[in-house]
């Protein structure tokens, strides 16, 4: 009953040439948006916080925020979140959850958790945003998003951070490519550890 919808920053080249694979920035998720409430469904928002795909190989700080501290970072992704949520609702996009981030798995917009501190910046920053979505969208579902669930620590690990550092979020959401990703019945333990373990909805995204 809900569609889910990537969020590029700026999916163009410095000289305005589209990077292409939908150029999936906010004028394009409203556009698509309203089919899809038109259409009686809602929409799942998913912030990659990047200029392009993010994924466990690449997590790149779009090209406006590339000389901003961390702190300013962090103020950038809150303000982003809650404009382009306020955007959404203000062209009457039914909104039924957000996505704070895509494939995190130990790093996000540019910050890695090998790096000092890595997992609690990474954290702040995946709380930035779920303030802007609380503040903008109460109703909404506030989801994180992880892949690799066939390495079996990998879940139970990220969890246990996103609970130390007190991230607000509703759902544990995993990428699954069969190919890739193990077995279902490896996918549905990793996902009923975190469920059971934190109380969270967890779902295959």
């Amino acid at each position: 009953d809900t569609i889910r919808l990537r969020v590029w920053n700026d999916p163009k080249s410095p000289d305005g040439r589209p990077y292409g694979a939908g150029n999936n920035d906010l004028d394009a998720t409203i556009e698509m948006g309203k089919r899809i409430t038109d259409a009686g469904l809602g929409v799942l928002v998913n912030f990659h916080y990047s200029d392009f795909w993010a994924d466990p190989g690449k997590q790149f700080k779009p090209k406006a925020w590339e000389n901003l501290s961390f702190d300013k970072k962090t103020d950038a992704i809150y303000e982003y979140t809650k404009d382009s949520l306020e955007k959404l609702q203000n062209a009457g996009i039914s909104i039924g959850m957000v996505q704070i981030g895509n494939e995190t798995n130990g790093a996000m917009c540019g910050v890695f958790s090998s790096e000092l501190g890595g997992w609690a910046k990474i954290t702040d920053m995946m709380s930035a945003g779920a303030k802007a979505v609380r503040e903008v969208c109460p109703k909404a579902l506030i989801a994180v998003h992880f892949a690799n669930p066939e390495k079996v620590t990998n879940y139970a690990s990220y969890s246990a951070n996103l609970d130390y550092y007190g991230v607000d979020y509703d759902v544990f959401a995993s990428s699954y490519y069969p190919f890739w990703h193990g077995t279902l019945d490896n996918l549905a333990e990793v996902l009923s550890d975190v469920a059971e373990k934190y109380n969270k909805k967890v779902m295959v995204a």
